[in-house]
């Protein structure tokens, strides 16, 4: 059974309540609470098994026009803790607050808005992307059995644990009884904070705003955690469809977990949603496959490496929904595209109509531009990792579908990933049984194509991915976050398996602004070096072509 609440404005109900005050916030112990303070006088809030840890009141007499702060009270009823601030409402006539967070000032942003570059693809924003806002997530497990799975976070293979889950932001408190919860990621896993996937019961109709599966991303490579978020707005901006994300804060049976990305997990449900408008059951849904290079040494480079499935490391190549493929060869469809690839001569005339009836060319195209504007060294260019390819029955041509997008804006001490683009794509070629074709042959090799991709690299360069597009989003974006990032990094995780980057307050906001240990260039640096350099990359190649015909 699951609880939706819009608004706390739900709770009122009494009928001499002036203003309904509502705050989420953890008592220090079980019997604690929490009170709002309004000219020096102070109002016990309350709160509910369906609503916790939401506490809220009606407060005769109140008014818009006051100002007021939270108080944190002990089992006696005792103050605590006071909010550093004073609260006022924007609105002097409103009869309830939003539902606020304790000890944070600010509830919803102002986010400054990043261009449109090509047509916004996107769905509706449900309430649990909105971005402006940071959520917090609440769940409740067995203390035991949780303990057991991150303890042992590397048994990719374990069941998922039954939680219940809870899910607030300004306007919405939204309650599920039963959510199925596990350890995600594969790198991550390596790591003290680990990431998590939530499964919702869509079998009794229970989504979460519509979103059947979400995923918690720990962000443990970025010290700044905003480099996903941003990366994904550039993806929007690029007008291609893919996963949105927002922030949220995490506890885990009433105890700070952390601060984590949001984000949709590519499953059947988001395709469904994503290019069908929810219209499609998975049996009618064309085959997805996830590619990954985990194992070490290989590489989802999409060579052909033969006819049947078994051809294929199913961890490298992983099919996640049948399609129209056999269970006996599941690989049948993705083999064939392998295939034309392989027979593809880059050389002869007809080379983007020939992928236009095999691929939403354009779409790939831009996702490789943005791939290589953002120093996406853990992406199909460099390694051959973090994407889906899904065959799309109603067009009857491949969809790419990018993921993970913490190794962004050159997250790391890859100087690759800093060369012009065509001595990146050559270099493909030099290594023995890891060229990656669809780049080497469509990009780099056949002129159509590299005339197209180049106009929308400069077209992306110019129109988003510049400091004047971006900086006013990511100063939006460290000032809204650094208060949450700080509060996880006061985390106590040492009983955690795995690693730690070690990364502090100060790191998160040099690394937005230069390198830091680990991350060989800063945010804004990198995007300042991009936006110049690739304007000059292209008309470089205009200038040699020239040279050559005279």
């Amino acid at each position: 059974m699951r609880f939706l609440l819009p608004g706390l404005v739900a709770l009122a109900t009494t009928a001499l309540a002036d203003v309904t005050y509502n705050v989420v916030g953890y008592p220090d112990t079980p019997a604690g609470s929490f009170a709002v303070e309004i000219k020096g006088k102070t109002y016990k809030l309350a709160t509910t098994p369906t609503t916790f840890p939401l506490w809220s009141a009606n407060i005769a007499g109140a008014s818009a026009s006051s100002s007021y702060k939270y108080v944190k009270l002990s089992d006696t009823g005792a103050a605590v803790q006071k909010e550093s601030f004073t609260r006022s409402f924007a609105n002097k006539k409103a009869t309830a607050t939003v539902n606020e967070f304790f000890q944070r000032q600010v509830t919803q942003n102002n986010l400054p808005k990043v261009p449109q570059v090509f047509k916004d693809v996107r769905s509706n924003t449900t309430p649990n992307f909105d971005d402006s806002q940071i959520g917090t997530i609440h769940v409740t497990a067995d203390p035991a059995i949780f303990d057991e799975m991150v303890k042992n976070p590397l048994d990719e293979e374990r069941k998922a644990i039954k939680a219940s889950f809870r899910f607030i932001n300004a306007n919405n408190v939204y309650s599920v009884e039963e959510v199925k919860m596990k350890v995600s990621g594969h790198g991550s896993r390596k790591f003290k904070k680990l990431s998590f996937r939530l499964k919702f019961d869509d079998d009794k109709g229970e989504t979460f705003f519509n979103h059947p599966i979400v995923k918690l991303r720990a962000e443990s490579y970025d010290p700044t955690l905003i480099r996903e978020k941003l990366y994904i707005d550039v993806l929007n901006s690029a007008g291609i469809k893919t996963t949105q994300g927002t922030w949220t804060r995490l506890y885990v049976n009433g105890k700070p977990y952390g601060f984590y990305l949001m984000v949709d997990d590519v499953e059947p449900p988001f395709l469904s949603n994503t290019f069908h408008n929810g219209e499609l059951k998975p049996k009618q849904l064309g085959s997805l496959y996830q590619m990954g290079s985990h194992v070490l040494g290989l590489e989802a480079t999409l060579q052909y490496n033969g006819s049947r499935t078994a051809d294929y490391h199913p961890e490298i190549y992983e099919n996640k929904n049948l399609g129209a493929n056999t269970k006996e060869e599941p690989m049948a469809q993705l083999i064939s595209f392998f295939k034309d690839l392989q027979d593809f001569n880059p050389a002869l005339p007809g080379g983007a109509a020939y992928w236009n009836e095999r691929l939403n060319l354009e779409d790939y195209l831009r996702q490789m531009a943005v791939e290589y504007l953002g120093g996406t060294w853990d992406g199909y260019w460099w390694k051959g990792n973090n994407y889906f390819m899904y065959f799309n029955p109603t067009t009857n041509v491949w969809q790419w579908l990018p993921t993970d997008f913490d190794s962004t804006f050159s997250n790391g001490n890859l100087k690759d990933v800093e060369v012009p683009y065509k001595q990146f794509a050559a270099s493909r070629l030099r290594r023995a049984n890891k060229d990656h074709p669809l780049i080497t042959k469509l990009i780099y090799k056949n002129k159509e194509i590299n005339a197209q991709f180049e106009k929308t690299l400069l077209t992306l360069a110019k129109g988003v991915f510049n400091p004047k597009a971006l900086e006013p989003r990511i100063n939006a974006y460290e000032k809204m976050i650094q208060d949450e990032v700080k509060w996880d990094m006061t985390i106590d995780r040492s009983k955690n398996p795995g690693k730690t980057l070690g990364y502090t307050i100060d790191d998160f906001h040099k690394s937005i602004t230069g390198p830091v240990k680990n991350v060989n260039n800063g945010i804004k640096p990198w995007i300042s070096y991009r936006a110049k350099d690739v304007p000059k990359q292209i008309a470089s190649g205009k200038n040699a072509l020239a040279a050559q015909a005279v």
